[in-house]
């Protein structure tokens, strides 16, 4: 089943909670939503919900996605010289609907487009938008971002709200004003609505997929500078890594994958793949892994790469396969049979 509201749909397939269940799922969405307009269903309540898009900017997975991403991917790659506007910003270029709806990997894509062709972003006044907690949380994600970008991009954002020449005397900042700003962003957006459905009516349906539309922009970016690195927050593992594999079989998005022959046990990761959910840090029991950014490079990103490589262990008593790293080299089976190991827990 599809739920719908006006610009923001649901695909269930792609929602991390579907794709493989984990005890504390995922719940980022219901957290961040300022309006309380999603269900623990995800069903989307047309009438709490202004598309200000945070659901989609804090799902890992585009479990919800606005339906016009498609359509704003090609504008931004095919255009010579972009500019962004937010509903209550002069409509001066492509609207969307809220800084809100920006994640780490659309603001990256942003960055890189923006140090090839005139890149502009216009935004209202945020302070005094009911969607300011959608702004905030994507913009601190970007400013996580240029704390840890080595060569600093530039990328312009203006506060340039619509015009009040057309106001008579005493309308600013009154009720009718609001009004005013209220009904023209909904024209704009059903306008919009209705030239999207006459050119892709495909979106309308049910989508499941494995790779984010900001990550593939992401890609697509950084492939037109193959030899160039930005920072891509990633998983390393320490050598306190047991290769017990239980993180690769709790991924969701089969971006990690373990493998053992001749008495070594691989970890390969995909980062493409890679949704950053940090379920396998969060299960990891030696707390082996963690995520932190690393220059990735095209290459890198698209590619596999081997993380970790640990030697088997086996039980010096029964031979039996273990994973972990303690003394005696013992399965709990045999260490629980022998009296000295009383009370020592493997």
């Amino acid at each position: 089943m599809l739920f719908r509201t006006k610009q923001i749909l649901f695909h269930p397939g792609n929602c991390l909670n579907r794709k493989k269940p984990y005890p504390r799922e995922c719940r980022q969405c219901l957290v961040f939503c300022p309006h309380g307009a999603l269900s623990e269903t995800k069903e989307i309540n047309p009438e709490k919900c202004t598309e200000c898009g945070v659901c989609m900017a804090v799902c890992p997975s585009d479990g919800l996605v606005d339906r016009d991403m498609s359509r704003l991917g090609r504008y931004l790659f095919e255009s010579e010289r972009v500019v962004l506007n937010c509903p209550l910003a002069e409509p001066l270029g492509y609207e969307i609907a809220c800084l809100g709806m920006l994640d780490r990997d659309a603001w990256t894509t942003l960055i890189l487009l923006s140090e090839l062709k005139e890149f502009k972003i216009l935004t209202g006044d945020c302070g005094h938008c009911d969607d300011r907690p959608a702004c905030a949380a994507s913009v601190a994600v970007l400013k996580e971002l240029l704390q840890v970008w080595t060569e600093q991009p530039l990328l312009k954002i203006e506060i340039l709200p619509v015009k009040e020449d057309s106001l008579k005397p005493g309308e600013k900042n009154s009720s009718h004003h609001k009004e005013k700003i209220a009904i023209r962003q909904l024209n704009l957006r059903q306008q919009g609505k209705e030239k999207l459905k006459a050119i892709l009516p495909s979106l309308e349906a049910e989508e499941t997929y494995d790779i984010p539309k900001t990550r593939e922009w992401f890609a697509e970016a950084l492939a037109l500078n193959p030899g160039k690195k930005v920072p891509y927050k990633a998983i390393r593992v320490n050598d306190d890594c047991t290769g017990c594999g239980v993180c690769s079989k709790i991924c969701p998005q089969r971006a990690l994958n373990q493998s053992q022959k001749e008495g070594k046990i691989r970890l390969v990761y995909e980062p493409m793949k890679c949704v950053q959910c940090s379920r396998c840090v969060d299960i990891c029991g030696p707390k082996a892994m963690r995520f932190e950014y690393v220059d990735f490079s095209y290459k890198f990103l698209t590619g596999k790469i081997l993380i970790n490589e640990t030697l088997t262990r086996h039980c010096t008593k029964c031979g039996k396969q273990i994973f972990h790293k303690n003394e005696p080299q013992l399965c709990l089976a045999c260490a629980s049979k022998d009296p000295s190991l009383k009370g020592v827990l493997y």
